[in-house]
């Protein structure tokens, strides 16, 4: 896993299987490509310095990295083998891919932007020059570059200015002035925006300067960088350095929620193309890797896709038994022991075309599709003795917020929300959306997120969660793990205690058929 801070995170567009990628950039010079499940396929290994931006090409064939080793480079995404190096004379801060993946933009400490011509890989770069005769781009260092369209380039810079260039003529077309200096700029290709952090200010900026659209908020903390929902467009992420905190907001400035589970500042936040998870990045900027686990964080937040409030935490954990919870925040070298994958220093192995391998973590063996059905008709109402001995290991363990269940005379009788008890309080349950988010063999393990709706005479209650299902060689159900609302598991001041208790009064309540 990374071994230093998180510098930067990047997702690539929904590609025609369904999937996305992540690349998560890091001051120990090694960018990394992840699953959208969070699942490590390979580490991008030539940079001599910090990599302090990497991002992918819209069909994710191919990367773009900026380091401080006075490079950026240009990566095959399937090999993980770098096909072109373009020096610079300091550090590169930021790069671009041009949407047919043909020319690179990059900026960076000299206070220049570049483009490079990509089938010309030898030949002079061009400078973005913004005054004739001039040699730099901005009076401050570059600190984001992006490519809209296919001629309109978009760079911030530390002297405070967001700038339009076109790319044809190479000239400078407009800017706005910020009073302190860009600390971060994320292009929001859905939303047609760029979301920019300014001192205390976050900006909703159009991608084509009209004069008209720009919402800006003050918030009572300098974010360090931000994101805003894809979809919705009701509410944004930060990260922060001042603290180790990530936030969520409407887009009204409204706190709905702070997520704490970084163990460092939180230098960088992205939602997924989807809308329905966003990452966030930190480290407190250790160079020992034994520190690796607090030196540099990859965390994966899942988001039911609803007007509603944001629902359910999400990462991966090192611990093959230890399931998705905010108070329990690993690395992102957790991602590649939670899919059996092992971190080394080899360049990108495990990815294949998708024409040549379909994901192996959203394709259900038949196995997995019949635990999950079982699973559904429980969630709605219909247990039965054939799904317990079909599906459920006479030992397994059932956790939720409310109880704690060992075996089967526990977990079949389980309380709210659970199986037997739940016809009873609830006339009514609907499932309203369900996404499998991943499906492995090694561990043998399902993760899927849903918003399930109970309705009685006196209640109508809707709850979006994250389930984790560890199943035996047998495909039976050893440990199932529900987690609501962006909340950990009840464990301090008793809360273990009274889950249990829960667990037996419930099944000595509740007659379970057998």
């Amino acid at each position: 896993g990374h071994t230093r801070p998180v510098t930067h995170l990047s997702f690539s567009p929904i590609q025609d299987d369904g999937t996305f990628l992540l690349v998560s950039s890091c001051k120990d010079g090694n960018p990394m490509l992840r699953e959208w499940t969070g699942d490590w396929i390979g580490t991008f290994l030539g940079h001599k310095g910090a990599v302090w931006s990497t991002k992918l090409s819209p069909d994710a064939t191919r990367a773009a990295s900026g380091s401080a080793d006075f490079t950026a480079k240009i990566w095959d995404a399937y090999a993980g083998n770098p096909l072109h190096s373009f020096p610079h004379n300091h550090i590169v801060r930021s790069v671009a891919l041009s949407p047919s993946s043909s020319h690179l933009l990059t900026g960076g400490q000299e206070k220049k932007v570049r483009i490079f011509d990509l089938g010309r890989p030898d030949a002079e770069p061009d400078f973005l020059v913004a005054e004739p005769g001039g040699t730099l781009s901005h009076d401050g260092m570059v600190k984001s570059v992006v490519w809209v369209g296919e001629h309109t380039g978009v760079t911030a810079g530390e002297d405070g200015f967001i700038k339009w260039w076109d790319l044809r003529t190479r000239k400078l077309t407009t800017s706005l002035n910020f009073p302190t200096a860009i600390t971060s700029m994320e292009l929001s290709p859905q939303t047609k925006r760029l979301v920019v952090t300014s001192g205390k200010t976050v900006a909703f900026i159009p991608v084509l300067p009209n004069g008209t659209g720009t919402h800006s908020l003050t918030l009572p903390y300098t974010p360090s960088s931000a994101s805003i929902h894809p979809l919705l467009q009701d509410r944004f992420v930060t990260g922060n350095t001042g603290d180790e905190w990530v936030r969520v907001h409407g887009m009204d400035g409204e706190e709905r929620e702070v997520l704490k589970g970084h163990h460092g500042p939180v230098h960088c936040v992205e939602f997924s193309p989807d809308g329905e998870m966003f990452a966030s990045g930190s480290g407190e900027g250790w160079d020992d890797p034994t520190m690796a686990d607090d030196a540099g964080q990859v965390v994966w937040v899942s988001r039911a896709a609803s007007p509603g409030e944001p629902s359910q935490t999400h990462h991966h954990s090192i611990l093959p038994t230890v399931v998705p919870t905010p108070a329990l925040v690993e690395s992102v070298a957790g991602a590649a022991h939670y899919s059996g994958s092992h971190v080394d220093n080899a360049p990108l192995k495990h990815r294949h075309s998708s024409h040549e391998h379909p994901s192996s973590h959203t394709t259900l063996k038949a196995d997995h599709e019949r635990v999950l059905a079982d699973i559904r008709s429980m969630y709605e109402l219909r247990p039965s003795p054939e799904i317990f001995q079909r599906s459920w290991h006479p030992d397994a363990v059932f956790e939720d917020p409310l109880a704690k269940a060992h075996g089967f005379r526990e977990y079949a009788a389980q309380a709210i929300p659970q199986w037997y008890a739940m016809p009873k309080l609830f006339a009514k349950s609907e499932t309203v959306n369900s996404r499998v988010m991943s499906s492995t063999n090694s561990p043998n393990r399902i993760v899927f997120s849903q918003t399930q709706r109970y309705k009685n005479r006196f209640m109508d209650k809707t709850i979006s969660s994250v389930v984790t299902v560890d199943l035996d060689d047998s495909d039976r159900i050893i440990r199932m793990v529900e987690l609501w609302d962006g909340k950990a598991l009840p464990s301090r001041f008793g809360g273990g205690m009274l889950r249990r208790l829960n667990a037996r009064i419930t099944a000595w309540l509740i007659r379970v058929p057998v």
